[in-house]
């Protein structure tokens, strides 16, 4: 298995579906409530909510024949009711069962509707490797050719094998001032900054950490005791209350549990490498211990909410043995689990006006995925 396994984020293992379906944990009397919104959803991955209420989910499809089709959709829902917003776009799945499409969405304070398209077939479809910008029922607009960048870019610090730094899969999205948008490509290692009008720009590299293989399950067949790199895998992208840009990582290969990591990067940052020890600076670690996050959002009261698609790491995703995931609040540095055993493979997080927190779940699902609302 290699670091690809991972930075490809699309995760839809066929074998993994009836396990996802079957382990969703029960409602909790007690805690906060849940309550699905929509359902039925193929490969639900990014969410985001409107100034109006609606919240946007951007579902990445199921491929077609022969691998492609145009079975992706971004919906918009409105209480219960869903609507497709922008239908017919392009998804594809890998002999694997891997499925990579529309993978993110993102709302400016302007109105603008972004989103980011995962790694594929670009010869087959432009909008693979790309930020969009959706209109409706018209064709989106392609904004920046990210894949086309990152051949111009490439990753410092691949593992892959055979070697492919410049391989590309956008993946996280932000929706900023002046027409700009904020996207982590998982596969490049890197937060790129996107202008008005399609300039990308480095904002910051984030680094490979040495992760020991002892919580690897045995079916992988790797040694446990091995210590060896694994790459940051970025997946997720949210502007803080400070300002400050933050970034959420994955952790690549050997997946081990409380190794994913959010990092704080100042709005001025070009070019730079972030390091685990500097205190000050344009990229500072801001906290670590988090287990492949998928999603991040900030709330009020300066609350940050994590999603984790598994919460013991996503070893146990590939090996199908394991996809409960978790949804993480984060205040004064204190970090509690919501609904624990609720979420099954859940994909990215956003926080409504009104505080209600939205879920993309069984987000590897092709049919059972759903978007959830929880009220604190």
């Amino acid at each position: 298995m290699t670091n690809r396994h991972a930075r490809r984020v699309g995760l839809a293992l066929a074998a993994v579906v009836g396990l996802t379906l079957a382990m969703a944990g029960p409602i909790d009397a007690h805690g906060p409530s849940v309550k699905v919104i929509a359902k039925h959803l193929n490969n639900p991955r990014g969410v985001a909510v409107t100034w109006d209420g609606r919240v946007l989910v951007a579902a990445a499809g199921m491929g077609g024949p022969s691998g492609y089709g145009l079975t992706g959709k971004i919906a918009a829902i409105s209480g219960t009711h869903v609507r497709t917003v922008r239908g017919q776009l392009p998804s594809v799945i890998s002999p694997e069962g891997e499925v990579s499409g529309v993978v993110n969405v993102a709302v400016g304070r302007d109105g603008r509707i972004v989103a980011v398209f995962g790694g594929g077939p670009q010869n087959v479809n432009p909008m693979f490797d790309s930020l969009v910008k959706i209109r409706g029922h018209r064709t989106p607009a392609i904004l920046a050719d990210i894949g086309a960048y990152q051949l111009t870019d490439p990753d410092p610090t691949d593992l892959d094998q055979p070697p492919n730094p410049t391989e590309s899969n956008p993946y996280g999205v932000a929706a900023i001032s002046h027409g700009r948008t904020l996207v982590t490509d998982a596969a490049g290692n890197d937060l790129l900054l996107i202008h008005r009008g399609g300039k990308v720009e480095t904002v910051a590299r984030f680094p490979n950490e040495l992760i020991t293989t002892d919580s690897l399950p045995p079916s992988l067949g790797v040694p446990p005791g091995l210590t060896l790199p694994a790459e940051a895998v970025p997946t997720s992208v949210a502007v803080g209350p400070d300002g400050y840009w933050y970034v959420g990582e994955l952790k690549g290969f050997p997946f081990q549990a409380g190794t994913s990591r959010i990092w704080r990067i100042a709005p001025w940052a070009r070019n730079v490498t972030c390091d685990p020890t500097a205190t000050s600076g344009p990229c500072t670690l801001w906290m670590d211990g988090f287990t492949s996050i998928v999603g991040i959002a900030w709330g009020k009261n300066h609350t940050l909410y994590v999603s984790e698609i598994v919460k013991t790491g996503v070893a146990g995703l590939f090996a199908g043995t394991d996809t409960v995931g978790a949804l993480l609040k984060v205040k004064h540095g204190v970090v509690t689990e919501l609904v624990p055993g609720r979420l099954t493979a859940p994909g990215g997080v956003a926080v409504g006006r009104n505080g209600n927190i939205y879920v993309t779940n069984n987000s590897v699902s092709i049919g059972g995925g759903e978007v959830l609302r929880i009220k604190p």
